[in-house]
């Protein structure tokens, strides 16, 4: 089964921001080497497009995944030890349709 896994981040305190950053990347690292993560989207190049301007983004998405997974239940498992829950930070998770 695929999913789509949507970060949003918390508000991490000046003085963890370097540790938060490689202990993310460390989490996305692992859900990749251990076959689940297939797509990552993270970075710079966000825009908000309207039928009438092209914004740069602002919110607070900052990455976004697709995985393969057994269940809805696995994925769950999966994302309690994602390092910016901690700090209010937020993940949504969408099944595929037809998978």
């Amino acid at each position: 089964m695929k999913f789509l896994l949507v970060y949003r981040g918390g508000v991490v305190p000046d003085d963890q921001l370097d540790r938060n950053v490689n202990e993310l990347w460390g989490w996305l690292d692992n859900l990749k080497e251990n076959g689940y993560e297939k797509v990552r989207f993270a970075g710079s190049g966000r825009k908000i497009i309207s039928q009438d301007s092209i914004n740069d983004y602002s919110g607070d998405l900052f990455g976004v995944s697709i995985i393969e997974a057994g269940s809805l239940e696995e994925v769950i498992s999966l994302t309690s030890d994602w390092p910016e829950l901690q700090y209010g930070g937020r993940i949504e998770i969408v099944e595929a349709i037809g998978d």
